[in-house]
């Protein structure tokens, strides 16, 4: 499969798998008393969990941590729920995690398309969700999002309603393509603004910042780009600085926020003062915002485009964004 029709395919994977998800059931007197969750995973796998964790910031009562790393928290205990967040089902820390989560508690799910986390699943009676295969797993973002959320739901720690909003934003997301991200339009345009440039993409601290991050991570996977990721406000207490005439003499310098409608006030504020003082150092500005009935379908649309933009900026550049070689080289030398 191409990667623009995986792209393409997001607002369905999250309808397919939750339309598949339905019958799915957990034992809910063993994930009852849950105080905190850990979701592990790496790359697309942990990102799932970041947004998962802000689309459902305000249906949540108990915290979550995402943790991209070989061991789990020391203050986790039987009251934790793990998430074990795996598309392959073999990546290595998030296998180490699971052989942790284990030793510490009752409440685990794994989720994957299969391989050693489901085998360690089914030897260890821990309940598997599956996902289906054959797609890259930074192009699978709709089923683990939805898996995530569905899983939360089915154990009454956010509600239906809530879970049903996002299947009804997503349903949006054909038309937004037609508008927004086929050949010509926004996702284009933009992608052919930075081309060549030096990137630095800036989210809003618990609104869009999740969405910033998977937005540095697709240029990096899909259009083989370096870009950096920071957030508003604490780039004001800092990265601000950074932005100079005498760096990257010859090159494009970019900045692109990405922020939603009901972020805070002075948020707003900030963003439109330094977006000015950054211009007045010939530091180009893209502002990238999404109009929607609710957050949630804000959120999927800059998802949705921003996957789009990496898309055709591998285009433009002639690069053809599905092989990641270097990530597969250094797996290989690894094992």
């Amino acid at each position: 499969m191409r990667m623009d029709e995986m792209i393409r395919s997001f607002p369905h994977q999250i309808n397919d798998q939750w339309e598949a998800l339905k019958s799915l059931d957990l034992d809910l007197d063993r994930f009852s008393g849950i105080e905190n969750i850990v979701i592990a995973g790496m790359g697309g796998s942990a990102i799932s969990g970041d947004i998962a964790k802000m689309l459902s910031k305000n249906e949540l009562s108990v915290p979550i941590t995402v943790v991209r790393d070989y061991s789990i928290p020391r203050w986790t205990d039987e009251r934790t729920l793990f998430i074990l967040s795996s598309y392959s089902g073999n990546t290595e820390e998030t296998i180490s995690c699971f052989k942790a989560a284990i030793l510490k508690s009752k409440k685990i799910i794994s989720i994957s398309t299969g391989g050693e986390i489901e085998s360690l699943s089914r030897d260890n009676d821990v309940q598997i969700v599956g996902l289906p295969s054959n797609y890259q797993p930074r192009a699978a973002l709709g089923f683990s999002l939805i898996t995530l959320l569905t899983v939360l739901s089915k154990i009454n720690l956010i509600s239906s309603g809530f879970l049903n909003s996002v299947v009804t934003a997503s349903n949006t997301l054909d038309d937004f393509y037609d508008k927004y991200c086929a050949d010509g339009l926004l996702a284009e345009s933009i992608a052919k603004q930075i081309k060549d440039g030096v990137i630095a993409i800036y989210g809003v601290e618990s609104s869009t910042d999740s969405i910033a991050s998977r937005f540095r991570a697709q240029i990096a996977e899909n259009s083989k780009m370096l870009s950096t990721f920071n957030v508003i406000p604490e780039m004001n207490h800092n990265e601000i600085e950074a932005w100079n005439e005498f760096q990257f003499l010859d090159m494009k310098k970019i900045a692109i926020w990405i922020h939603d409608e009901d972020d805070h006030p002075r948020i707003l504020d900030r963003i439109k003062i330094t977006s000015k003082l950054l211009e007045k150092i010939d530091i180009k500005n893209i502002f990238i915002k999404c109009s929607g009935d609710n957050y949630q379908e804000r959120c999927l649309k800059l998802l949705f485009l921003n996957d789009w933009i990496s898309y055709y900026l591998a285009k433009a550049n002639n690069i053809d964004p599905i092989p990641v070689n270097r990530i597969m080289n250094l797996k290989s030398q690894l094992s």
